[in-house]
């Protein structure tokens, strides 16, 4: 390795190592929709595995975005009773209700590259998240790309994924940057992990999507979001074979998870000691390659920026 190389990656290291001790306890509060959710579905059990304690408030509602989550912000402060759309309670309850340590915004998926749709509603949540949670440290929560098959992409009109990942991971960290917060960088894990065959969705060519035979699906092993399932739509009785090219699968959840636990707690590792129910060890160990590498070069990006 060159020494100049060398010189770079250990004062990045100790930049990382004087700024951030590694917390043993967090007190998280998530301001977001499904995606947050998503990242946090095996949290508490990566947490558990590293002997870390975790308290998790959530004010996230499906499909929510910025902008709504700061209308609903204006209707708590005007006492209307629409302001407390988080099971009962407003976004303020919510913030008062702990000594919270860390705050996560995100914006919804579908505007998450499109950097004029964040403001001036980003900065409501963020005068909110100050005046009544002071201690707590705002984290900025990056999403990823929708999976290869889904409707967007098949317009043939040179939206991809590729342009929709890098849209949103410019949008946030030029949010981020600008604000000074830390970033979660799952998009930048999904999209590591895409880019290597074990991760890379491709549509099983021995599957009929026309008609598909009752209760199967294709194979999807490849995949880090739930895609082709059998549910029941509301309102209606039987299955439907449907496309979710959007929400994290197991695997999805465990990459985001492992990267929510390295920077939360200010670590480099993910204990090795849980993997969950339907991955297999090998696939979780190299998600965690995937998560790992995404955290160290976002670390390594912002202390860069900030020399």
């Amino acid at each position: 390795m060159p020494r100049s190389l060398f010189t770079l990656i250990l004062a990045i290291t100790l930049v990382f190592t004087a700024s951030a001790a590694e917390r043993d306890s967090l007190k998280l509060l998530t301001i977001g929709n499904s995606f947050s959710n998503d990242a946090l579905g095996y949290l508490a059990h990566i947490s558990k595995a590293g002997d870390k304690e975790l308290l998790v408030g959530r004010a996230s509602l499906g499909g929510c975005s910025l902008e709504r989550h700061a209308g609903h912000l204006r209707e708590a402060i005007a006492g209307d009773p629409k302001g407390k759309p988080y099971g009962g309670r407003s976004l303020p309850e919510i913030l008062a209700s702990e000594h919270w340590d860390v705050v996560t915004l995100q914006q919804w998926s579908q505007l998450s590259f499109k950097p004029e749709t964040f403001q001036p509603h980003a900065d409501e949540l963020i005068a909110v998240i100050r005046k009544l949670a002071p201690a707590a440290e705002i984290v900025i929560h990056q999403t990823w790309a929708y999976r290869e098959d889904h409707p967007w992409f098949q317009k043939d009109d040179g939206f991809t994924p590729a342009k929709m990942y890098a849209g949103a991971r410019d949008t946030y960290r030029a949010f981020a940057d600008g604000k000074g917060f830390r970033v979660l960088p799952v998009g930048d894990a999904m999209n590591l992990a895409r880019q290597t065959p074990r991760w890379t969705y491709v549509q099983d060519p021995n599957f009929d999507f026309n008609n598909p035979p009752a209760g199967q699906l294709p194979d999807q092993r490849t995949s880090l979001n739930i895609g082709w399932r059998w549910s029941i739509p509301k309102d209606e009785s039987a299955p439907k074979f449907t496309l979710d090219a959007i929400h994290c699968n197991t695997a999805g959840k465990y990459l985001a998870g492992s990267v929510w636990y390295q920077v939360l707690f200010n670590t480099d590792t993910v204990p090795t000691t849980f993997t969950p129910e339907g991955l297999a060890e090998a696939d979780a160990a190299d998600l965690r390659t995937h998560a790992l590498a995404a955290v160290q070069a976002e670390r390594t990006r912002t202390a860069l920026a900030a020399k």
